[in-house]
């Protein structure tokens, strides 16, 4: 199971670090990453949402999609865990 884990940075938007974590995970340029990432999900929604850094006292927001085979999934906590959507397991809600 190959597993990307991604902190947010303060230089670079959260869609931005998105797909250059599937980029990595990939092996390619994040300018060869298709199809485009608002394909799968709203770019300027996602860097509205994650903007500004959620206090330690607030779990924040979670998102969580499929884009280009990878399970993605962007945490409050200012992580991103990529995960190619074949390993994944299946969520449980309890």
């Amino acid at each position: 199971m190959s597993v990307s884990r991604t902190a947010l940075s303060d230089d670079q938007n959260v869609s931005t670090t998105i797909v250059a974590a599937v980029a990595d995970a990939e092996g390619i340029s994040p300018t060869e990453v298709n199809p485009p990432l608002h394909s799968a999900i709203d770019p300027e929604a996602l860097n509205d949402l994650f903007g500004s850094p959620w206090s330690a006292s607030e779990s924040g927001p979670r998102v969580s999609f499929t884009y280009s085979g990878y399970d993605v999934t962007v945490s409050g906590d200012g992580n991103v865990v990529v995960r190619r959507a074949s390993d994944s397991e299946p969520e449980q809600t309890i």
